[in-house]
């Protein structure tokens, strides 16, 4: 079956460089598979025929101009950012599925995290990413591992791209990368020898100042005079900015337009291109030192090796992987590449093996055997979900804050169209809407276990499927106990404690059509940050009503803290308990939190020591400020704020509640203010970047165990 692809990638096909002839050439090795209908998503309008050109005569191919109205609403854009372009990606893919989405650039990709559906079409090539594994901090691990694990395929440039991967994302399926080396037009095989060519060099791509472009301008009247009858070519017309050299542009602009023995062709197409290599006698390949210590080489090698020709390039581990260390045209500095170039000029022996060199290696990277790599690859690419194969969950309930992102991940996979019966209470709801959302469901998942479970136990139809989420208020109310168990297919529960007090409360309800999935965490919007201020002497709470969330153990603990360190104080994060109108309508709740207030006013240690923040979806940059995220609660479900501080390298202190060591590990559960004090005041937080904690909870785990769920037949 032929495969739809889309190729979302970085480059602007209006500038002529090596990644603009990369996107180029695997939109066109795709195409010409002939099992695939690819298209090439513009970067801006496409204007310059030197690579649209090729792209619009292709078979199979189409382009796409990213910044036409009709993507916009209206509005026409002259150029798409990088985040545009994931956007559009996205909104294309939902308009027409894809079965394969080719992606260059870490910017696109990491936008792609929030859409995991179209993630998980993708093949990913990231060259602009650091190359040494010392320089990602723990949120940019992270970010690279969840790239990896949601992505289809990653397209490695060179085996140094692939064990750079492998050192960041330790135990990823192997079967996920590929190499996916430059390439270059097939060989032709009446090329002419050196010695039948001009004493050309040639220079083709960007002109920037780590490609030493100016250098290479600057070194050849030198060459010239020496040489009489050489000319050097330069091919080419992005002229970058170089912030460090202001006048940069403008001297290179000079270089070209008024050099001795220069010919500067300015921008061309590739065929054009090729013709100039195929009657040079050397390429200049010369690069910046900064840049030795690369896992990716460059295009252009290829094509001056493809094209006959001899080549100036660096000597670093990768040339000398690829070519060998006699290569004999390595060059490291101006004065190596003034003598190189003569060399090549002045004996054709040196400059001949160079090129038989550079021949052999460029045949292993033409474009016949890339387009066969590419359809074996699409040939195991699965095809897409389309919107008829989506199961229609309809989902009911009073209080669906805690099911909102989840819903969002799910429908995100493409897998899942979602109905919203919201209830008004926990026994009241429009009868008449639940009816016709009902006539269209294939599931029905009723947040919480209340009137909705009731209602639809008694109202599903045949082969519909129901599931429901138990949280721990359930217990206390007869709503369950009244619902048609035999209609019920599934209960879940947050915990595992929490699914034992559920059992020993609604005896007799089949064990086997209960099971465990904790709630889901969000790891996109809880990240390790860089600790501020003291923080390493602040406690944090999120939420502290109703009352048996404890705030008195809390302030128990800082007043033991204060005793040692006058640093310590305690943030609460979130709406104020009077705040709640229920609250100010249950005395004992009202008696317990006027008690504390007046505790803490009349107490000098906790006085100006107890703050209380804002409720606001700003949690995790809070969590910065805070060093221990604590749980004193009675009793918890779950406890999402736990989670959250882990996520972002904050230490829990938990009270020994019942199921806490079962969900969130022993090592942080305190019997006692004394143990919750001593671990305090021993650890040794510091306000470096927190590295985000290790729990057995993994959100990739939690979203895959509720596909199953809805998509079991």
């Amino acid at each position: 079956m032929t495969k739809r692809v889309l190729i979302c990638a970085n480059p602007d096909l209006n500038y002529i460089d090596g990644s603009s002839i990369w996107s180029q050439t695997i939109a066109l090795a795709t195409a010409a598979t002939g099992e695939a209908e690819v298209d090439f998503l513009a970067k801006s309008a496409p204007q310059r025929q030197e690579l649209f050109g090729p792209l619009t005569k292709a078979e199979n191919l189409t382009v796409l101009d990213g910044t036409a109205p009709e993507h916009w609403r209206g509005k026409r854009h002259s150029r798409l950012t990088l985040p545009m372009m994931a956007e559009l990606a996205v909104h294309l893919d939902k308009k027409h599925p894809y079965d394969v989405i080719i992606v260059r650039g870490q910017a696109i990709a990491t936008q792609l995290l929030d859409a995991p559906d179209v993630l998980a079409k993708c093949w990913m090539y990231l060259t602009d990413i650091p190359q040494v594994t010392d320089e990602y901090t723990p949120q940019a691990r992270q970010t690279m591992k969840r790239l990896a694990q949601g992505c289809q395929r990653v397209l490695c440039q060179t085996q140094g791209f692939k064990e750079l991967w492998n050192a960041l994302v330790p135990g990823c399926d192997q079967r996920k990368f590929a190499l996916y080396t430059p390439v270059i037009p097939d060989l032709p095989d009446n090329l002419l020898p050196l010695m039948q060519r001009p004493k050309r060099a040639v220079y083709a791509g960007k002109f920037t100042g780590d490609w030493k472009t100016l250098e290479k301008a600057t070194v050849w009247p030198d060459v010239h005079d020496q040489v009489p009858d050489s000319e050097l070519v330069m091919i080419g017309d992005k002229i970058h900015n170089e912030p460090q050299n202001p006048d940069y542009k403008k001297r290179m602009r000079k270089a070209l337009e008024t050099t001795r023995g220069l010919n500067w062709l300015g921008a061309q197409p590739r065929e054009s291109v090729q013709q100039q290599l195929q009657q040079a006698w050397v390429g200049l390949s010369w690069r910046d030192e900064s840049m030795n210590h690369t896992v990716e080489y460059s295009t252009k090698m290829l094509e001056y090796g493809g094209a006959g020709c001899a080549a100036i390039v660096n000597r670093n581990p990768l040339h000398e992987q690829l070519l060998g260390p006699d290569y004999p045209l390595f060059a490291n500095s101006a004065d190596e590449f003034k003598n190189q170039l003569m060399k090549a000029f002045e004996e054709p022996k040196i400059a001949q093996q160079a090129a038989d060199t550079l021949r052999q290696l460029a045949e292993r990277h033409t474009f016949t055997t890339r387009v066969g790599e590419i359809r074996q690859w699409l040939d195991e690419a699965p095809e897409a979900t389309r919107s008829s194969d989506k199961t229609k969950v309809l989902v009911a309930g009073h209080d669906l804050k805690f099911f909102t992102l989840l819903q969002k991940k799910l429908e995100a996979t493409g897998q899942f169209e979602f109905l919203i019966d919201q209830w008004q209470g926990h026994n009241k709801h429009d009868e008449a809407k639940s009816r016709l959302l009902l006539a269209q469901a294939d599931v029905i998942f009723c947040e919480w276990c209340l009137g909705n479970l009731k209602w639809y136990s008694h109202n599903k139809k045949p082969g519909q499927r129901l599931i429901a989420r138990f949280h721990a208020q359930e217990a206390r109310v007869p709503y369950m106990g009244e619902a048609i168990w035999d209609n019920i297919d599934l209960i879940s529960f947050v915990s595992e404690h929490t699914r034992r007090q559920a059992l020993d409360t609604f005896k007799g309800f089949p064990f086997d059509k209960t099971t465990v999935i904790p709630n889901y965490l969000d790891e996109t919007k809880f990240t390790p940050k860089k600790k501020t201020g003291d923080a390493r002497f602040t406690l944090g709470m999120v939420g502290v009503a109703p009352k048996s969330k404890r705030l008195d153990r809390a302030l128990d603990l800082l007043e033991a803290l204060l005793e040692e360190d006058g640093r310590y104080c305690l943030r609460v994060k979130g709406k104020h308990p009077l705040d709640y109108d229920w609250l100010l309508k249950r005395e004992d709740e009202l008696k317990y939190y006027r008690n504390i207030f007046e505790r803490i006013n009349s107490s000098p240690s906790l006085r100006y020591k107890v703050i209380f923040d804002p409720p606001g979806d700003d949690v995790n940059n809070w969590f910065t400020m805070v060093g221990y995220v604590l749980s004193p609660s009675d009793h918890e479900s779950f406890h999402m704020a736990i989670g959250e501080g882990i996520l972002t390298g904050t230490t829990p202190i938990i009270w020994a509640w019942d199921g806490a060591g079962e969900i969130w590990g022993a090592k942080y559960v305190k019997k006692s203010v004394q143990e919750a004090k001593q671990a305090i005041i021993s650890s040794k937080l510091t306000n470096n970047v927190s590295k985000k904690l290790t729990f057995a909870i993994s959100p990739q785990d939690v979203l895959q165990s509720w596909q199953r769920l809805f998509r079991e037949s």
